[in-house]
């Protein structure tokens, strides 16, 4: 296995809970770093911290990343417990549309 030196680093992976985060998340502590897993499914976060706790300093944040006031709650908590975040891994998928993609959406509409 390919491994770079990430010990001293501290990681936080969005949709970390299970699928490609949560092995990434694996990759991350093979590699030395600190993990903190983000998704938004707070049984998920409960297993996968049991399951990667064993290879690792791993925390867990139950966040929405489609919700500024959760991000700032979870950085802010994630610093609190590790001092800093020096690796972001933006894994957590948001499907079907969005305030955003609604509001070009009605910017783009052709006048009446």
């Amino acid at each position: 296995m390919n491994q770079i030196d990430l010990h001293h680093r501290h990681a936080v992976v969005t949709g970390g809970a299970q699928g490609i985060g949560n092995s990434i998340a694996s990759r991350l502590l093979s590699s030395g770093a600190s993990v903190s897993l983000w998704d938004r499914d707070g049984e998920l976060l409960s297993v996968a911290l049991k399951q990667l706790g064993e290879r690792g300093e791993v925390s867990a944040e139950t966040v929405d990343v489609s919700d500024t006031s959760s991000v700032a709650v979870a950085t802010a908590a994630t610093v609190e417990k590790h001092g800093k975040i020096d690796i972001l891994v933006a894994n957590a998928g948001i499907a079907g549309p969005n305030h955003i993609s609604g509001v070009r959406k009605s910017l783009c509409a052709a006048p009446d």
